[in-house]
């Protein structure tokens, strides 16, 4: 019983990112969308790439860490997308490595596309017990001599209406409820690190109220089995299409102002900063976000994707 008692308390300090979360939290997801739902795979009429640092409650020792980089685009003539991502995510003494594929179809009609995706994700589960203080010294249920480590694999799935001007989708990962196996070898110390099914609704809407401004809207529902759930929302305001402003919103939790900028049309630059407001601000400064994304087009995307044009209606071209 204690062994269990003390893994549980390990798995509740991993998951403190957002209310026992399991997997990274993002407050610039819309920059992100198809790493939590592979439906996303391929939305976009370019290759998309995205680079995200994310070093969370500044001045809390062993805060999560998060780093993230991930590329997807749409193949024959806008029917297939596919993708691919690799992340780090470090809290206290437990680390995550995941690799990872995404593919997704389109289905066109005359002025949305449905897409229905899936992932695989394969994660390396790392335990430093070299990195463990624990009350009772003497106490054998964990080694604090030994790093042990097991592997994962990890499916994702999900669903998107959309089009230029909103996005309606849902996305599952750890479909396959994953699970690594620790000490294996040691009857005396072997334990379970079980991963639960993860749901993100997301939906969002872009309108304009002046030619040169966009208002990007974005709400995220977020639901981890066993957790209460989370609710996000993020508005960004695009101006020419070139400078980005806003802020996040997250339930009882922070606050979060970001700023952006395009560079030479293929580049953007995006730093947020989230204000805890929660009982934890007592503790830290504050989570620092970085997102660094560059675009490319392959030929002519629009002699390529078939009514390109009609479809997009050519309104928005948000990064």
């Amino acid at each position: 019983m204690q062994k269990k008692i003390i893994y549980a308390l390990l798995c509740l300090f991993g998951a403190l990112q957002l209310h026992a979360q399991q997997l990274p939290y993002y407050t610039q997801y819309p920059s992100l969308l198809f790493v939590i739902n592979p439906a996303y795979t391929g939305t976009k009429s370019n290759i998309d790439v995205r680079a995200n640092y994310r070093k969370q409650w500044q001045g809390f020792d062993g805060a999560p860490v998060t780093q993230t980089f991930a590329a997807h685009s749409r193949f024959l003539k806008g029917k297939l997308g596919a993708g691919g991502l690799i992340y780090t995510d470090q809290t206290g003494p437990s680390k995550r490595m995941t690799y990872g594929f995404s593919t997704a179809y389109h289905l066109r009609f005359p002025d949305v596309e449905l897409s229905a995706g899936m992932g695989m994700q394969f994660t390396r589960y790392t335990l430093d017990g070299t990195a463990l203080t624990i009350h009772h010294q003497q106490d054998h249920a964990i080694n604090l001599s030994l790093i042990d480590e097991d592997k994962m694999r990890v499916v994702t799935a999900g669903l998107l209406l959309y089009n230029d001007r909103f996005h309606f989708g849902l996305g599952v990962l750890n479909v396959n409820n994953p699970k690594a196996e620790l000490y294996q070898d040691d009857t005396t110390r072997k334990a379970t690190v079980k991963y639960v099914q993860h749901y993100y609704f997301n939906v969002g809407y872009n309108f304009q109220s002046h030619p040169e401004f966009a208002w990007e809207n974005n709400l995220m529902i977020n639901y981890v089995v066993g957790a209460p759930m989370n609710i996000d929302y993020n508005l960004r305001v695009h101006f020419r299409e070139k400078f980005l402003f806003g802020a996040a919103w997250r339930l009882k939790d922070a606050l979060a102002p970001q700023v952006g900028m395009v560079f030479l049309e293929k580049i953007q630059f995006v730093y947020s900063y989230d204000l805890v407001i929660s009982r934890l601000r007592r503790y830290n400064s504050g989570s620092h976000e970085f997102t660094l994304g560059y675009r490319q087009n392959f030929g002519n995307t629009r002699n390529n994707y078939r009514n390109f044009d009609e479809f997009q209606r050519q309104k928005f071209h948000l990064f």
